[in-house]
């Protein structure tokens, strides 16, 4: 059986969070999962949506999990309560709660992608210094690749259905 060190294992998800929120740093970069043009991640596909894109509705609904705003505000949240549930604060299970934000301005607009940053940048670098992480919190960090993965692919499929509307 081998055994990693933890740093091994904390270099790796952070480095496939990277992959996931920024993207490849070029078009020669190798990828797990994603597009090499280093717009490809969630920050590089969100840059260039204005607010009113945001907050358009993939379907018309307006319903959460239909514009590009509510994708980010989800990632936002689950990412402070990641955040915060490493910080040893008690973990918010409420999931519904991270769905209320659909229509933004260009200021929240704004201010969410900020946020989003913000938060990505706490928790990768929470995650690069463990020294250990307990089974909860290291299925709770392993759980944030797949989930942004999931959601970049999500807001790709949204943008690419507001783009043509």
């Amino acid at each position: 059986m081998t055994t990693l060190p933890i740093a091994t294992l904390t270099h790796s998800i952070v480095d496939l969070l990277k992959e996931a929120y920024d993207g490849p740093p070029d078009a020669n970069s190798p990828t797990w999962f994603n597009d090499n043009d280093p717009n490809a991640g969630i920050f590089g596909q969100i840059k260039p949506i204005t607010a009113v894109q945001a907050s358009k509705s993939a379907d018309g609904t307006g319903n959460p999990g239909t514009t590009v705003a509510s994708h980010v505000e989800h990632l936002r949240w689950s990412l402070a309560n990641a955040n915060s549930a490493l910080r040893g604060e008690t973990y918010q299970a409420n999931w519904k709660a991270s769905w209320t934000v659909t229509v933004v301005d260009e200021g929240e607009w704004n201010r969410l992608r900020d946020q989003l940053r913000d938060e990505y940048q706490t928790i990768s670098k929470a995650i690069a210094k463990q020294e250990t992480l307990e089974s909860d919190y290291l299925n709770g960090v392993l759980a944030l690749i797949p989930h942004a993965a999931y959601h970049l692919a999500t807001i790709r499929q949204i943008i690419e259905r507001i783009q043509k509307s």
